[in-house]
């Protein structure tokens, strides 16, 4: 496969996987729980309860550097 092609798939791969990983922490931060929103909610990740806020916030920090090296890959690969 060509360089240019290779680098523009994963600036994709990157981009799906940033927007992806961004609605999951935005639903991890709002979710109110089965409670109907009283109480600390918690999600499992790899089979470990973690504060569903902080799932959240690690999720969309990571999403945003996806998406920021989707952007570098998709504009390198333009020029």
């Amino acid at each position: 496969m060509p360089r240019r092609l290779i680098g523009t798939l994963l600036g994709l791969v990157l981009l799906v996987a940033g927007v992806l990983l961004a609605l999951y922490g935005l639903f991890a931060i709002l979710y109110g729980g089965d409670s109907g929103g009283s109480g600390d909610t918690y999600v499992t990740i790899a089979g470990h309860e973690m504060d569903a806020d902080l799932a959240g916030a690690i999720a969309l920090l990571i999403a945003f550097f996806a998406v920021l090296f989707s952007t570098i890959f998709l504009r390198r690969e333009r020029n």
